[in-house]
């Protein structure tokens, strides 16, 4: 009896011993997991990376191919050790780029207003490079040859920040253009949501209807509390509404007062920015 005992345990690893070599399995596992991982990830960088020099490279997009390899152009080397025509043909890609760059620069002007035009985005008469504005001056682009970089903002903030190549930034505009001005606008309804908001602001500060607000007050609100808020659409519809009207509103007037803080003022577009403005009233009528 005594003998079975002693052979079942000799048979029969301990507890112990069974979750030391689980453990050892579940660590051996986890590094390959890791390794594996890793692996992926450099293989998606790379696929990444080659999709985007073909793009660049049927797009004509000089400057992102250039602008691509000096960041990244290391994940091409790390890959074809033992192929070097790949990296080869990249370096002559590369040279032709930066041929064709040189091109560009001295032809600059004249090429990227012919683009806009096409584009129908036609640039302010006051354009000049290296800074090219649109929509009355409420769109800049701005050129750095330095960094072969092109800068795309509007009275409120920065839109892009690009390689200079001039379909790629066109394309920006199209799309910022479209945005800011290509959307239904109901004034009425914004009239609304203008006063909805004044009031809700002198209710909390225990203020009385009529007084003047600062008009960051009105878009801080709005960027906590409505999704997808953007102040330069804001101050675009504040401009069609200032424009084309109405301001009245359930026997109250809407008001704006300038102001000489640019900062804290809002230059509104078109025929309705004749200076800074700073404040908001609604006044009975």
């Amino acid at each position: 009896m005594t003998d079975d005992l002693f052979s079942q345990a000799v048979s029969h690893p301990s507890a112990e011993h069974c979750v030391q070599e689980i453990r050892s399995l579940a660590a051996t596992a986890k590094h390959t997991a890791e390794r594996l991982k890793k692996e992926t990830d450099e293989a998606v960088r790379r696929q990444c990376f080659w999709d985007k020099v073909l793009e660049y490279v049927q797009n004509d997009w000089h400057f992102h191919l250039m602008d691509l390899v000096r960041r990244e152009g290391a994940l091409a080397a790390s890959q074809t050790e033992s192929k070097p025509v790949p990296v080869a043909a990249l370096d002559s890609l590369v040279e032709r780029a930066n041929r064709e760059a040189e091109v560009i620069k001295r032809r600059f002007p004249k090429l990227f207003d012919d683009f806009c035009q096409d584009a129908n985005l036609p640039l302010d008469r006051t354009s000049a490079h290296p800074r090219y504005t649109l929509e009355d001056q409420f769109i800049l682009v701005e050129i750095d040859e330095r960094r072969n970089a092109a800068r795309v903002s509007d009275r409120e903030s920065q839109l892009a920040q690009l390689p200079m190549d001039i379909p790629a930034i066109v394309e920006v505009l199209k799309r910022e253009h479209s945005r800011l001005f290509g959307r239904e606008f109901n004034a009425s309804r914004f009239l609304k949501k203008l006063r909805a908001q004044y009031k809700a602001i002198i209710r909390k500060e225990k203020s009385a209807d009529g007084v003047s607000l600062p008009i960051r007050k009105i878009t801080h609100r709005l960027g906590k509390n409505e999704k997808g808020f953007r102040t330069d659409e804001f101050l675009i519809d504040l401009s069609r509404l200032v424009e084309n009207g109405p301001l009245e509103i359930r026997g109250y007037r809407l008001d704006l007062g300038q102001t000489k803080d640019t900062k804290q003022g809002m230059l509104l577009h078109g025929s309705a920015g004749r200076g800074y403005i700073g404040f908001i009233t609604f006044r009975k009528v």
